[in-house]
């Protein structure tokens, strides 16, 4: 029988909260995906079916929450410290195993560089590992996406494999996917 994975519904970082969906956020996350369709559809495959309607969002946002709290997955709204916009998502995927969960993220275009999307994957790389059963993270993106990619390398995950024509363009086009792994015995013996 697994244990169920329990994380925390908010993170602190430096300069972020990182807090699980709640039904209220519908309007918030509609208005940041709108807001950067271009950007997001250039490298998000669930990006390209947007914009959604509000009521389609809203029941997103309902599965993210009740996902969250049964330890289905661990999806988070991104704000700036003490601010109430939706400035990206970030989440823990349980989609590589059952010794392994996967860091996934997005940011609003007009807060790409400032560090937004390193500083939320070290919080969740972080957490990820007060899990006993969590042995690895990944971390995986578009090889064209240097600002993706720039993450995990920043976090000193090694990158173990290009999946050739893994997943699709937004035009279609086969393209491969990067796969940074961090095991435990190596963030552990950073950390000490």
């Amino acid at each position: 029988m697994s244990t169920v994975m329990v994380f925390p519904a908010a993170i602190r970082t430096n300069r972020l909260l990182l807090r699980s969906w709640r039904p209220g956020d519908a309007r918030r996350l509609k208005e940041a995906i709108d807001a950067n369709l271009a950007h997001l559809q250039a490298w998000l495959p669930w990006a390209v079916e947007e914009p959604s309607p509000p009521e389609v969002v809203a029941a997103r946002v309902e599965t993210f929450a009740a996902d969250f709290a049964a330890g289905v997955e661990w999806l988070y709204a991104m704000f700036r410290a003490d601010e109430p916009e939706v400035i990206g998502g970030t989440g823990l995927h349980p989609r590589i195993g059952a010794d392994g969960l996967e860091i996934g993220y997005w940011v609003a275009e007009a807060h790409t560089r400032q560090g937004y999307a390193t500083e939320a994957a070290r919080a969740l790389t972080r957490v990820a590992f007060t899990q006993p059963q969590i042995q690895r993270v990944q971390i995986r993106c578009d090889p064209n996406n240097l600002a993706s990619a720039g993450v995990p390398r920043r976090l000193r995950f090694r990158h173990i494999s290009t999946l050739p024509n893994d997943a699709v363009t937004p035009t279609g086009t086969p393209r491969e996917t990067m796969v940074w792994e961090l095991t435990r015995a190596e963030f552990e013996s950073r950390s000490a």
